[in-house]
C-alpha cells in the first residue's frame, strides 16, 4: 500500500492548482503544451493543430471569463454562455441552409473551432485593454 506523509496531499494539490492557474492565465501555453504532446505522438502537424485547438478552447473561454472578472470586477459568465449559444444557433441555421441537412459532427466541430477563434480574439483584446488600462491608471493617477 502507498501511504502519504502528512502534508504531501496538500503539496500535491498546491502544485496542481498552480499548474491550472498558469494554464488558465496563459492559455497559449496550454495550447502549445497540448500541440507539442500530440505532434510528438502522432507526427502530423495539421492534425495536432486541430486537436490542440479543440482541447484548449475551454482554457480560452475560462481565461476570457477570468480577465473580464479582473478588469470589471463582475462575472459575465451568463454572457459568455449566451454568445456560445447564439453562435451555435447561427451556425446551425447556416449549415442547414447550405446543405438542407444537419451533419451533427461537422456542425459541432465548426461551432467549437469558431468558438476557439472568437475567444482567442477576445482574450487578446482583453489583455491589451487590461495592459493599457493599467498603464494609463499608473501614469495618470
Amino acid at each position: 500500500m502507498c501511504y502519504m506523509e502528512k502534508g504531501e496531499g496538500t503539496r500535491l494539490s498546491n502544485i496542481i492548482v498552480s499548474i491550472l492557474a498558469t494554464l488558465l492565465t496563459l492559455p497559449f501555453l496550454a495550447w502549445y503544451i497540448v500541440y507539442i504532446t500530440i505532434v510528438k505522438s502522432i507526427k502530423r502537424k495539421s492534425k495536432a493543430i486541430r486537436m490542440a485547438t479543440d482541447i484548449t478552447t475551454v482554457f480560452f473561454i475560462a481565461a476570457v471569463h477570468l480577465l473580464v472578472m479582473e478588469i470589471w470586477g463582475q462575472s459575465y459568465l451568463w454572457l459568455i454562455f449566451l454568445v456560445i449559444l447564439v453562435t451555435a444557433v447561427l451556425f446551425t441555421i447556416m449549415h442547414y441552409r447550405a446543405r438542407e441537412e444537419v451533419e451533427f459532427v461537422k456542425l459541432m466541430k465548426g461551432i467549437w473551432r469558431f468558438t476557439f477563434f472568437l475567444f482567442l480574439a477576445s482574450y487578446l483584446l482583453l489583455v491589451c485593454y487590461g495592459w493599457i488600462s493599467y498603464l494609463l491608471s499608473a501614469f495618470i493617477a
